[in-house]
């Protein structure tokens, strides 16, 4: 299938992606969009970058079918999704080849997932997550939609991650333990009791910080 991305970073997500299309040519990347003005009209990474998001019609001409929103931030994520949806175009799933998704999980639309990451037994994950390397997501767990997965977490059984919420670099929900809507959990973070919606939580245990 033929593709458009949204986000043109060189130095982000967009090439993370990227990479995992390569290894596995499951999609041809025909073009991208992004809202930094000085990346239009150039190429990133081989990829012409045609415009702003807005600019999904012109994509479409060139035969694209599908998308995926190639930037870090869940929020914004979950902003730029639509115009795939008013261009016609399919939210589509880039998995990268060495990615494990066990057959009973159950996958959204517009998800990434890195190499060498688990998606577990029963798990739920929603529209627009984003699974980067090296995560571990066990049995029966429920991420949703538009979360963040940073590289390296785990997260134990039958535990929950709210909507919009960041899971820093190498941080470990216990299971069954939950963190909230737009929470953020720092680096290293082991989370041992629920977590707020809203609020930012970082150590061993993980405690809010103060604000």
């Amino acid at each position: 299938m033929k593709l458009v991305l949204i986000g043109a970073r060189a130095d982000g997500q967009a090439h993370v992606v990227l990479d995992a299309l390569l290894d596995s040519a499951s999609h041809e990347i025909v073009a991208s969009l992004d809202e930094t003005p000085a990346l239009w009209g150039t190429q990133v990474l081989g990829i012409p970058v045609l415009g702003p998001p807005s600019e999904v019609e012109q994509a479409r001409a060139l035969g694209v079918q599908g998308g995926l929103v190639t930037i870090g931030d869940g929020a914004a994520r979950e902003r730029l999704a639509p115009w795939f949806e008013k261009a016609g175009l399919k939210h589509v799933n880039v998995l990268h080849p060495r990615a494990y998704v066990a057959p009973s999980a159950r996958l959204g639309c517009g998800i990434f997932v890195g190499a060498n990451s688990m998606i577990g037994t029963g798990a739920v994950v929603e529209d627009g997550v984003l699974v980067a390397p090296m995560v571990t997501v066990s049995h029966h767990v429920h991420v949703t939609a538009w979360a963040s997965l940073s590289t390296g977490v785990t997260l134990g059984g039958r535990s929950c991650v709210g909507l919009r919420a960041l899971i820093g670099l190498g941080a470990t929900l216990m299971s069954g333990k939950s963190v909230g809507d737009d929470a953020v959990v720092g680096a290293g973070a082991v989370v041992t009791r629920d977590v707020s919606p809203g609020v930012t939580v970082a150590g061993v245990p993980a405690r809010e910080l103060s604000k």
